[in-house]
């Protein structure tokens, strides 16, 4: 059986003729995965790691890291729960980013995006198929889920490196080498709805060029300190240079070393015009 468009899909419900139309849909896809309200979907799943369920239900995962993440709810330890997946983005090569793309990328089939080296590396060594990897860089745009949904590439001020033992255990020789450089990315909706996940970085003054060009909705923003922007500089670089209408807050509370809170970031934001959601790891929040 040919499975329907979901455009067709929605138009069937919505003029009522259905019954048909419904179950095929369903059979086709989780019913998770299924967009009926035009909205967009963002779940936070500890971390860095974020599961954006778009209009017409296309499912984007960004840095992968669940099984060995403590604010994992567990649920999510085991990667079939995240159901669908059909593109994958990768800000950067650290452990604690991209611990479980390898597995999620063979298990789903969705399509990688990363950085140039970072993606040769991966593909060279086995752990991605070169077919279904996106090779960018900075300043680039692809659309691997169709021309309504554009995927921006963005500058972060961070480092990148590839822990192979990580990935592989019995991984013999050189354990460490390069990641390429880290990076963040916009991504645009059906709807136009456009998100800014920061990757980990530090406040930088050209992501008020983030905001000339793509005027992000909202943004997933590092908060953790030490190894990113702590709650002060956060709030500095979303009121005075990216100035999204909301804020989700990630990258902190995972070890004892990122301990910081949203409400030190509501705090340091004061009475900036940004709502600031304090999604908890599990929760989804529809836009």
């Amino acid at each position: 059986m040919k499975e329907i468009d979901r455009r067709d899909f929605i138009k069937t419900v919505a003029f009522g003729s259905a019954s048909l139309g419904i179950g095929v849909a369903l059979l086709h896809r989780p019913l998770e995965a299924v967009a009926l309200d035009g909205q967009v979907e963002v779940l936070w799943l500890g971390h860095s790691t974020i599961r954006v369920t778009s209009t017409t239900g296309k499912v984007i995962v960004i840095d992968p890291f669940l099984k060995k993440n403590p604010r994992t709810p567990t649920k999510y330890k085991d990667l079939k729960a995240l159901g669908k997946v059909d593109l994958i983005l990768v800000t950067h090569g650290h452990i604690d980013h991209i611990g479980d793309l390898p597995e999620l990328a063979k298990l789903t089939g969705a399509t990688v995006v990363a950085n140039h080296e970072l993606a040769r590396n991966l593909v060279s060594l086995g752990f991605l198929d070169g077919g279904k990897t996106i090779f960018m860089n900075k300043g680039g745009t692809v659309a691997p889920l169709g021309t309504s949904i554009k995927v921006h590439m963005v500058a972060a001020d961070h480092s990148s490196s590839l822990d192979l033992l990580a990935i592989k255990p019995d991984v013999t020789g050189v354990q460490h080498i390069a990641g390429g450089v880290p990076v963040g990315y916009v991504v645009e909706f059906e709807n136009g709805f456009k998100i800014y996940h920061t990757g980990d970085t530090d406040v930088f003054g050209d992501m008020a060029l983030i905001n000339k060009f793509f005027k992000p909705d909202l943004a997933l923003v590092c908060i953790g300190g030490h190894f990113t922007m702590d709650p002060v500089h956060a709030a500095y670089a979303l009121r005075e240079l990216i100035r999204p209408k909301q804020a989700i807050p990630i990258h902190y509370g995972t070890y004892p070393v990122i301990n910081r809170t949203p409400a030190d970031l509501k705090t340091a934001l004061g009475d900036a015009p940004i709502k600031v959601l304090d999604v908890k790891p599990g929760d989804a929040v529809k836009f």
